[in-house]
């Protein structure tokens, strides 16, 4: 029961910020994203979401993330043209921007949480990772969504 209960308290914390637009899980075979999201479930059902175990399973998720919107990033920067390279550019620059912006969202938003006494507050610093991983999540299904766009086979117009 202890892990209900842990759940239970996360999900009025975690909902409010689940992007309105969110997708369901989409497989990304052989490709690291769907590892990652996998593994983090693994590991949070290993570690019982007992909070600091958890919260460690959720930060090894964020480096992991962050290497993947990277290598995303790369694999891009490799098959685009020119001038879509300089729109990367573009695009990556301001999304670090908006990221920034976000991830202090994050952490203002659980600053609050913990200010007004909201939630429980073992699992408060669990919450606030795994907003952060959705973040960078976000991210790497977005560059991927790109990359598999480049690898479809080109569709005959009827």
């Amino acid at each position: 029961m202890p892990t209900l209960r842990a759940f239970a308290c996360l999900l009025p914390i975690l909902l409010p910020l689940m992007p309105l637009h969110a997708q369901p899980l989409t497989l990304w075979l052989n490709e690291g994203g769907h590892d990652i999201a996998h593994e983090l479930d693994a590991c949070l059902v290993d570690a019982q979401w007992q909070p600091a175990p958890a919260l460690d399973c959720a930060k090894n998720a964020e480096t992991r993330w962050e290497a993947e919107v990277e290598r995303l990033g790369a694999r891009l920067d490799k098959v685009l043209g020119r001038e879509a390279r300089l729109a990367l550019e573009i695009s990556m620059a301001a999304w670090e921007q908006g990221r920034e912006a976000d991830l202090a969202l994050v952490e203002s938003y659980h600053a609050q949480l913990v200010e007004v006494q909201l939630g429980d507050p073992d699992l408060l610093p669990l919450s606030r990772q795994l907003h952060r991983n959705a973040v960078w999540e976000q991210r790497a299904r977005y560059l991927r969504r790109l990359l598999d766009g480049l690898s479809e086979p080109a569709r005959e117009v009827p």
